[in-house]
């Protein structure tokens, strides 16, 4: 008698299968699918090989992570694995088309939901076309020739306007050169969101995506030197930034970009712009474009990843935690709820597993990157994750607890850190450094949004504890020479801690004022340094200038920077942005012999991290709000 055994299809759905051996079940016959039979493990479990997935990492290296993460990391581990045992009833979407591009499926779930029950409905047929092309053809096969015709014309208007736009010119070869590297150098290490050698391939080959280089080039405008910017025909930095910013956003706006992947990191890069505190499209914008496209395609989900190479989901899953850590950090900078939901995301958290850029990158290439940038970045989205779990913009009774608990958590997760990232010297890193100015700048917001907290900033209280701790990390990175580096990680951290220097020289005894008057000056003085390259710093910059002089406090600024005329030498020579007139001598600076540290810092692969925008929304609370003008 045949024996009778269910199909894979039919035990999935838990139907009744009337497979026989040989013979194809009924319900495959009707959907047109291949008919392979389920068999079960109960009973014949064998010891199979670990994965490399499952081997536990060397103990030097589990050294590098804190100790509650390597458990989750486990956890994720074991469910990829099981999930990989199904990989036939896995959805089909996202997946890469003939041409090499993913494309935008809107109403992914469903579909998968429907070819997982049923098959490819057009399997069998002689058109071959992928599916996500038929669901495109689908209406346009139903339009009129003239309707037709009216559509070639617009897109025909639309590809010619953005010609006119100069959506499709790219600068000359060295030009373009010399902006690539200056995003590799400064950007690429801390946010890894693109796969370095796919890119220059893709660029070699003409077929790299028009969105994702104009922004490429957009960040690499705030890095370069002057030459470069008057090499690429530019009058300013400004304009040249402003140039690619605009390109990008008309081939988004139009529509013309195809691969939603691409689409996703040039809207992610696009970040780097903001014009100004009256420009809507500021890179919370931008960021939400990315995190919506990106949970579309289903990067938040691990099932999503089975299906691909290791390539592929190594460079997603990057690019899925940056997204993630920066919705995280913006959020609680702008004090807006974030986008992504950290409970219903189920992908495994970033591991030195999915970086594997340096052995893709030729030795001599600038900007190599090092294993300390990947543990940036891992620890960068630990911090979120932390955040998540119990950071919230409602406060009573319950949440001030969670803001407690918050912060336990992330002075636990800091206690496990490496030693050198732990504690911060003239001889750390310049990523421990980066790292601990993202920590407490973490602590200093969990502390400002806390009514608790928030109006006690003296001397003796955490906030002041924690503006001190940034304080001495931002002289350690200015004698270093890296704050032309490290700006885009440095600007919220030194603004935040400025508005509550601003708030002590208001409400502070003598000796706390002198102390906030010298911390205020230099605060003021990297930020004066820093607006010819990033627009939202000029537009604040008059505002805490006002406030200080408010309080007589002088301010000496910088002529050539405010006309941006910053000598391209010295960012080559590693020029420091310098100390702020009348250092306070409370708080002395470290020693020491720094010149050329800058040359370093780049081959290093260090460069400017997130591009975190600015904490205005809790800034005009603590400031214009709460501090009055002095009595006369």
């Amino acid at each position: 008698m045949p024996v009778k055994v269910a199909c894979q299809a039919c035990h999935g759905r838990r139907v009744k299968c009337d497979r026989e051996e040989g013979t194809a079940c009924s319900n495959c016959r009707l959907a047109g699918r291949h008919c392979e039979p389920f068999i079960s493990r109960r009973g014949r479990r064998r010891k199979e090989p670990l994965s490399s997935s499952q081997i536990q990492l060397p103990k030097a290296r589990d050294q590098r992570y804190p100790q509650q993460y390597q458990y989750q990391q486990h956890q994720y581990h074991h469910q990829h694995y099981h999930q990989h045992q199904h990989s036939q009833q896995e959805p089909c979407f996202p997946s890469l088309n003939p041409s090499g591009i993913t494309p935008y499926v809107g109403d992914a779930s469903n579909l998968n939901y429907l070819i997982q029950q049923f098959g490819n409905p057009f399997r069998g047929t002689a058109d071959i076309h992928p599916l996500e092309d038929r669901l495109q053809a689908a209406m346009l096969n139903r339009l009129g020739l003239s309707t037709t015709k009216e559509l070639d014309r617009i897109n025909t208007y639309t590809t010619e306007r953005l010609r006119l736009e100069g959506a499709f010119e790219v600068p000359s070869q060295e030009t373009s050169r010399a902006l690539l590297n200056s995003y590799f150098d400064h950007s690429l290490a801390s946010l890894p969101v693109i796969d370095r050698t796919r890119f220059l391939h893709s660029l070699e080959n003409n077929s790299t995506s028009r969105l994702l280089l104009n922004a490429v080039y957009l960040a690499g405008t705030s890095y370069c030197s002057e030459e470069i910017i008057s090499a690429a025909g530019f009058p300013s930095r400004y304009l040249a930034s402003l140039t690619f910013y605009r390109r990008a956003k008309a081939l988004y706006d139009a529509g013309y970009e195809k691969d939603a992947v691409a689409t996703i990191q040039g809207t992610f890069l696009i970040c780097h712009w903001w014009s100004g505190l009256l420009e809507p499209k500021d890179p919370w914008y931008w960021l939400g474009i990315s995190v919506g496209m990106a949970q579309a395609l289903g990067m938040h989900q691990e099932k999503s990843y089975i299906r691909m190479n290791d390539a592929d989901r190594k460079i997603w899953r990057r690019l899925w935690w940056m997204i993630y850590a920066m919705d995280i950090n913006l959020s609680m900078l702008l004090d807006r709820p974030p986008r992504v939901q950290g409970r219903l995301c189920n992908v495994r958290p970033l591991s030195e597993d999915d970086f594997d850029l340096s052995s893709d990158v030729e030795t001599e290439a600038p900007g190599r990157i090092l294993p300390e940038a990947d543990l940036f970045a891992i620890h960068a989205v630990q911090l979120a994750r932390i955040v998540d779990q119990f950071y919230t913009i409602k406060f009573d009774e319950t949440s001030a607890r969670s803001q407690d608990v918050c912060l336990e958590q992330i002075s636990r997760w800091a206690s496990c850190l490496p030693a050198d990232f732990q504690n911060i010297t003239a001889d750390s890193s310049p990523w421990a450094m980066i790292t601990n100015i993202l920590y407490q700048q973490y602590r200093l917001l969990l502390h400002r949004s806390n009514p608790r907290f928030s109006h006690n900033t003296g001397q003796g209280t955490p906030t002041f504890e924690i503006c001190t701790q940034i304080y001495h990390v931002l002289e350690l990175i200015v004698l270093k020479d890296l704050a032309y580096s490290a700006a885009a990680s440095i600007i919220a951290p030194v603004l935040s801690t400025l508005s509550i220097h601003i708030v002590n020289i208001h409400g502070g005894n003598p000796g706390l004022r002198m102390i906030s008057e010298n911390r205020a000056r230099f605060c003021m003085n990297i930020l004066d340094k820093l607006q010819d390259r990033f627009p939202i710093v000029a537009s604040s910059y008059p505002i805490f200038e006002a406030l200080l002089k408010r309080y007589s406090v002088n301010i000496a600024s910088n002529d050539n920077t405010r006309q941006g005329n910053l000598q391209p030498s010295n960012l080559d020579k590693g020029g420091s942005v310098g100390n702020a007139a009348g250092q306070s001598t409370h708080d002395p600076q470290p020693s020491g012999d720094y010149q050329g540290e800058f040359g370093h810092f780049l081959q290093d692969g260090m460069g400017a991290t997130f591009s975190f925008p600015l904490p205005f929304g809790n800034l005009f609370e603590d400031i214009l709000l709460s501090s009055p003008p002095p009595e006369d």
